[in-house]
């Protein structure tokens, strides 16, 4: 009789434990972190069930890239740049919004922010407040910043391979000025090894594309393909230039901020319905989540609303 209740116990507790790793495998991939541009909050949207979370509310930021909750590599903190109860810095969280950490207070008024998360390296930067020009930095605490570029250029928009190198835009080789450049151009630099190389171009970028929606790059999990925003629309290529494709193709609406699915297969962004209501007709802009299909170029729309003005979307891992 004994025994019987003891094994009775195990299957118990073995039907306890599946159904929680089941669960767990649902949840996992299905979370995407989301800037709320009208109430300036960090939140999370549940792919599953379409119900959103808000983490951090914001209430002030001088520059434009603070909105992204940055996930780190296992997925239990993020990292934000931004104004929290009066003072503005970078900040690490954990994923439910709790134990918030600050870990760098810029030192001028043109602080940029935090836009990826090396496995080594931690946080990947742009400051631009230090030396005068654009450079990506890399943070691990609060007294080790590191220039990793070091240059006379402006270097911008960083996303990490998987392999740990970074990419980023740059006008080293154009000779027309910040305010004239195209930063059409990316680059590569390996953590490992001193100064930076030549990757690819994104033929058509222009300082009024990049002022208005900005480039927002992310490199595929594969670390084969980059899908990056281009006058309006999301675009992908691959990693040594080539196949480039116009995957929205929405000439009368904006899409913009990309990022890749875990799987790879598919890729986010925030994305205009109506263009009346588009981020650049001069009214006040509704945007909304959506993710398409690489391959087939279906779209879903993830979230719905008028009045929604969602941006920045990046899976949580």
């Amino acid at each position: 009789m004994k025994i019987s209740v003891l094994l009775l116990l195990v299957v118990l507790i073995n039907i306890s434990c599946s159904s929680k790793i089941k669960a767990t495998e649902k949840m996992q991939g299905s979370r995407i972190g989301f800037f709320d541009e009208n109430n300036m909050s960090l939140c999370v949207l549940n792919e599953n069930d379409g119900s959103i979370e808000t983490l951090v509310h914001i209430e002030e930021s001088s520059s434009g890239l603070y909105r992204r909750t940055v996930w780190s590599p296992d997925g239990r903190q993020f990292a934000f740049t931004g104004t929290v109860d009066g003072v503005r810095g970078t900040y690490i969280v954990d994923a439910d919004g709790s134990n918030r950490e600050l870990v760098l207070k810029p030192k001028g008024k043109s602080d940029e922010g935090v836009l990826d998360w090396h496995k080594d390296l931690k946080l990947i930067f742009v400051l631009k407040n230090i030396d005068g020009n654009a450079e990506i930095y890399s943070v691990k605490d609060s007294l080790t910043l590191t220039n990793l570029t070091k240059s006379p250029s402006w270097e911008f928009f960083p996303t990490v391979f998987p392999d740990g190198r970074i990419a980023f835009v740059s006008n080293i080789d154009e000779k027309e000025g910040v305010a004239n450049s195209t930063f059409k151009n990316v680059y590569v630099l390996d953590p490992d090894s001193t100064g930076f190389k030549f990757l690819l171009s994104l033929e058509g970028m222009s300082m009024e594309s990049v002022s208005t929606t900005g480039i927002f790059p992310d490199i595929s999990p594969d670390g084969k393909s980059m899908c990056f925003t281009l006058q309006g629309d999301i675009y992908i290529i691959d990693t040594d230039g080539k196949n480039r494709r116009n995957i929205t193709n929405t000439p009368n609406l904006t899409e913009l901020t990309p990022s890749f699915s875990l799987d790879g297969k598919s890729i986010v962004y925030s994305g205009a319905s109506k263009s009346e209501t588009d981020f650049l007709s001069g009214n006040k802009p509704t945007m909304n989540l959506f993710k398409i299909d690489i391959k087939t170029l279906e779209k879903e729309q993830l979230t719905s609303g008028e009045h929604n003005y969602f941006t920045h979307p990046l899976y949580q891992p």
